[in-house]
């Protein structure tokens, strides 16, 4: 019986599907651009495969006179979330750092995350934008693309704070390193038995600030804001970060590798 238990143990076992396949891995792309550029950054996307991409209405916080020295006057920005392949993300950011060199107007940040997982294998066919995944005899299976060099010099701060605290936010990231975010409105809500166990209201009206950080000044930028804004104060600010596996468009950076 035991044999038995153990052999059905062994059939039923669950083995994720890239262990067997050979997956082209994905990510998750972040282009934050003036207002008016987000559809020629769709068709960029659209030219390097991806199969689909979300466009949202920002806010840029940059200092005012940092805004006119780089010619901007107007803050507002469009967010482009997309998925791409790896082994496209290097032709999407040369194109983008040919585009940000056309003008202040054209100038924007984007950066790449690697996705740790994904909900189905049809999911993955169609942000992969292909048909089939073939199933390679093991012993000729092929490693996945490694054109992208890994990048873990920065990391993206996400905080989601109460309408009307994001100067608060900005304040504290910039006292404490950052140069500036993005700013998303946003609908709030939650777990009412959460709500009245913490005491904290989840109110509808929330903004989402985005601030791009150096991986060295992450945790000085996460305290500052968790500090003055964070989830016990009025602002309610909930803080945490992803990692970002590469940028394209920040100036007065280092070239990153794929750029030398």
């Amino acid at each position: 019986m035991a044999k038995q238990a153990a052999k059905a143990t062994k059939e039923t076992a669950f083995t994720p599907y890239e262990e067997n396949h050979h997956l082209v891995p994905l990510g998750f792309t972040i282009t934050v651009v003036p207002r008016g550029q987000a559809n020629a950054i769709g068709d960029r996307l659209k030219k390097c495969g991806s199969a689909c991409w979300f466009i949202t209405h920002g806010e840029g916080t940059a200092p005012s006179d940092v805004a006119q020295a780089l010619g901007v006057s107007d803050s507002s920005k469009h967010i482009v979330f997309g998925f791409l392949k790896k082994d496209m993300w290097p032709d999407y950011k040369t194109a983008l750092l040919e585009r940000f060199k056309v003008s202040p107007f054209a100038r924007g940040i984007a950066y790449y995350i690697d996705l740790t997982a994904l909900c189905g294998v049809s999911v993955y066919k169609m942000l992969a934008n292909i048909q089939v995944v073939d199933k390679p005899i093991k012993k000729k299976r092929k490693e996945a693309p490694k054109n992208m060099p890994e990048n873990k010099k920065y990391e993206a701060i996400l905080v989601i704070v109460n309408n009307g605290f994001t100067d608060l936010v900005m304040n504290a990231a910039r006292a404490a390193g950052a140069r500036g975010g993005t700013i998303i409105s946003a609908r709030g809500t939650g777990n009412k038995e959460i709500e009245k166990f913490f005491g904290v209201v989840i109110t509808p009206e929330k903004e989402i600030v985005m601030i791009l950080v150096k991986s060295e000044i992450r945790d000085a930028v996460l305290a500052a804001v968790n500090k003055e804004a964070g989830i016990d104060s009025k602002g309610q600010g909930i803080a945490f970060s992803i990692p970002v596996s590469d940028v394209a468009g920040l100036r007065g950076e280092e070239a990153s590798p794929i750029e030398k």
